[in-house]
């Protein structure tokens, strides 16, 4: 028998392999959670407002089966204190690949600048005076949207929550 003042041996790094292996089954380590992650530093380091998905039907939680990945959003609305968001998706063909996605959207702030950080960056476009806005050759995946008016520096962004499209 060894103390816990022993240095680690073969048999101790054997049992810490068995227990790796149990968590690994038991607890998986979500596929998303270093975007959610980048996500929440994002939030916390901008002091930003997060809008609130309005049909949590579309939420999808960690299970037992994380195999199965979230279902991609055709259309969505956000809301914040500050204004309301509401996006569509269309799957787009290009040249070089026919997994695009275009995103058509609405804002209650016209003017507004509305970027999209996807897996590969980020891509805005600024709202007209109604609101509209289009995002064109994002890529099918995770999303979230974050909203800034140009014009009133005082007001804190609107960050929306991670979306799939």
């Amino acid at each position: 028998m060894t103390s816990h003042t022993d240095a680690i041996d073969v048999r101790d790094l054997e049992n810490l392999g068995h227990l790796r292996e149990l968590f690994s089954h038991a607890d998986p380590v979500p596929g998303d959670l270093t975007e959610r992650v980048k996500f929440a530093l994002t939030v916390h380091a901008l002091h930003a407002e997060v809008a609130e998905l309005m049909d949590t039907a579309l939420l999808t939680t960690r299970g037992a089966d994380t195999s199965v990945e979230p279902t991609p959003t055709e259309s969505v609305t956000f809301t914040a204190a500050s204004m309301s968001l509401m996006v569509s998706s269309s799957a787009t063909s290009t040249e070089e690949s026919d997994d695009r996605v275009r995103v058509d959207g609405w804002v209650t702030t016209p003017g507004a600048r509305v970027e999209a950080v996807t897996s590969e960056g980020s891509s805005s476009a600024v709202s007209d005076t109604n609101g509209r806005f289009v995002l064109d050759d994002l890529p099918h995946g995770p999303v979230h949207f974050v909203v800034t008016d140009p014009d009133n520096e005082d007001l804190r962004p609107v960050i929306t929550p991670t979306i799939q499209i």
